[in-house]
Parts: structure tokens; sequence; C-alpha cells
């Protein structure tokens, strides 16, 4: 990226201007970075610890739940079922937007006493107690995709102006300074030699 520019004090002045303000986002850019980073690490801990504990606690209800199966009777167990509603609200935290999820349930499931037998009634308990955890671990992964796109194109921006932008705008400035500092001294030159000449 090359800054095509004419070598005037103005344009000197601009461009040191412009280093300096790159500089100062580039350090904004980098706390926001290191906060990103940080805020991203905090929920991926408690993403993976609630994995680890959905898993154990899934693998145990499906067991619970296949051997229950196998053991009432076929036709209709559950009578009636509680409605279950995931109400979203989204927080800002430095620019991106994290999702929350509350879950909402009404009534009660009511089972078939004849052909539900107690271990299958546990196993859907088992799932309903289940449900807050599993919608938790849903939000949590949705953070995690939204930081972790934030992470990069911040990132990306800290690069960019850390080995793109500044280097070129501190090139340019040298640049302009040395052409100034070049031409000031042939005038200088020029200026002594008529000097001398009228004397």
């Amino acid at each position: 990226m090359r800054i095509k520019v004419n070598p005037t004090r103005m344009e000197l002045l601009r461009l040191r201007r412009r280093v300096s303000l790159a500089k100062r986002g580039h350090k904004l850019l980098k706390d926001k970075l290191d906060g990103l980073m940080q805020h991203f690490l905090t929920t991926k801990k408690k993403y993976l610890a609630l994995h680890a504990d959905l898993e154990k606690k899934l693998v145990a209800v499906f067991t619970k739940a296949i051997f229950a199966t196998a053991l009432s009777q076929p036709g209709k167990l559950i009578s009636s079922r509680p409605t279950a509603r995931v109400k979203t609200t989204v927080k800002n935290m430095m620019g991106v937007k994290l999702p929350s999820y509350n879950l909402n349930i009404e009534g009660e499931t009511l089972y078939s006493d004849l052909k539900t037998t107690v271990e299958y009634k546990e196993a859907a308990q088992g799932f309903a107690g289940l449900l807050p955890d599993l919608v938790t671990f849903a939000a949590l992964h949705q953070s995690l995709r939204q930081l972790a796109a934030q992470v990069r194109e911040t990132r990306r921006r800290v690069n960019a102006l850390e080995y793109v932008v500044v280097p070129e705008l501190e090139r340019s400035s040298r640049s302009i300074g040395m052409k100034l500092s070049e031409r000031e001294r042939s005038t200088r030159v020029v200026l002594l030699k008529i000097s001398k000449g009228g004397n």
C-alpha cells in the first residue's frame, strides 16, 4: 500500500497526525482484543465444563429412558405435556451481541398410569431437569461463535494497523522529511552562492 503524497510541510504535518491517530487506534483495538480474548476464554471454560457435565447426565438419562421404554407397554404413555418457551435477550459486550436464553415451562407432564413405569417417569423427569442446562449450553455455544468471529475481525484490524498502515505512514513521513531537508539544504547552498557571488 504505497501512499502517494506531495512533499510539502502541510502534507508532512498531516501524515504525522495520521500516524499518531493510527497508533492510538491500534492501542484501543489491542485493548479491545485483549478484553475479547479474556471474555472468550472465560466463556469457553464455562462451555466446556457444562458440556462435560451435560454429557454425563444425558448418557445416564438416555440409558434410563431406553430401559424404561422397553419395560413400558406400547401405546400412549403421556396424556398431557407442558409447554416450553424460550425467550431470547441480547446483551452488548464490547460491540458483540451475545444471546441469553430464558426458559419458561408452563404446565406439567401427566402420564398414563396403566402403561407407564416408574423408570419411564424418572427418565422423563431427568430430561425435563436437563432442559435449563441445555438452554444455557445453547446460549454459551452461540456466544462463543459470536466472540470468535469478533476476535478474528479485531485481530485482523490490529495486524493491518501494526504491520501495514502505521509502517507505511511512517515511511511516507520519513520520505517527505528527507525531501524537505534536501530542498532546504539545496536552497541554502544556492543562497550562499548568491551571497558570495554578490561580494
